[in-house]
């Protein structure tokens, strides 16, 4: 019986397809596929694109454009990592400033995360008074005077103790007679550098000059100087926060910078050599 099925032709056929497989699998030089690395589009990085598809947009992306972004995502994340391979970043001043810049911002987005009270901000508002102080303004008259400013001053004084109106007096110009109370910024502005400390040092309510400005000389009467003030904690809370999370940010970045320095041997040429070249 066991003879019988030994000489049984499909059994021999099976046989000889099984050497034959085995032959072809030992001599067969065909490369095997190498484990390649893995670009994983995940569901966050594809909402980020949405999302800055829509801030730019006002409208989210429809299915095609989502596909066209994701296939842009792709094909950087390729080039990156190709580039990166091929050394390409080295010597890259634009890549090497943008990556320092993302290693900062990583260390200064804890800022953004730490607690904060109403305790420590009015601790941080009475260590930091001066930043929030309003501008002192000061409002005042002027009569812009004709030139020679030396010679045409006593006879406009003269006029003006005898009651005469300061608006009709003196040059022509476009320049407002009266000013209401300006801070230093606007009125440097608008009449030049240094004329706010001028009018500011005047005795108030009393004609004096000459004052000099961009457009000449000019007698101006102080009519009132506003001092600037500190305003209350309630008022100016918001903007407390953000400088303390801006100032605790810097100290972050700081104390990070100064740890990582820590972990390296660092050394620098002789920079007077170097400028002595």
């Amino acid at each position: 019986m066991a003879v019988s099925f030994l000489r049984q032709p499909l059994l021999h056929f099976f046989i000889i397809g099984a050497g034959l497989f085995a032959l072809y699998s030992f001599v067969d030089d065909t490369p095997q596929t190498p484990n390649r690395p893995s670009i994983i589009v995940s569901v966050q990085d594809a909402q980020w694109l949405a999302s800055q598809f829509r801030s730019m947009r006002n409208r989210p992306p429809s299915q095609p454009e989502l596909e066209t972004l994701v296939d842009a995502f792709v094909r950087q994340e390729i080039y990156v990592r190709e580039a990166l391979a091929l050394g390409l970043d080295q010597g890259d001043s634009i890549v090497r400033k943008r990556l320092s810049q993302k290693m900062e911002f990583l260390t200064e987005a804890g800022a953004e995360a730490s607690f904060v009270d109403d305790a420590m901000l009015e601790a941080y508002f009475k260590d930091n008074p001066e930043r929030y102080r309003s501008a002192s303004r000061a409002g005042f008259s002027q009569i812009l005077l004709p030139e020679p400013a030396t010679e045409s001053m006593p006879d406009i004084l003269k006029k003006l103790a005898n009651g005469d109106d300061f608006n009709l007096l003196g040059a022509r110009t476009l320049l407002p007679a009266m000013v209401s109370p300006l801070t230093k910024q606007v009125v440097d502005s608008s009449f030049g550098t240094g004329v706010f400390e001028q009018i500011v040092a005047l005795e108030p309510g009393t004609w004096s000059g000459p004052v000099r400005s961009g457009y000449g000389a000019h007698l101006v009467r102080l009519d009132s100087l506003v001092p600037g003030s500190v305003p209350a904690f309630e008022t100016v809370r918001g903007r407390i926060e953000q400088e303390w999370r801006r100032d605790k940010a810097n100290e972050l970045r700081l104390d990070r910078l100064a740890q990582l320095r820590s972990q390296y041997h660092i050394e620098t040429p002789d920079l007077s050599l170097i400028l002595s070249q």
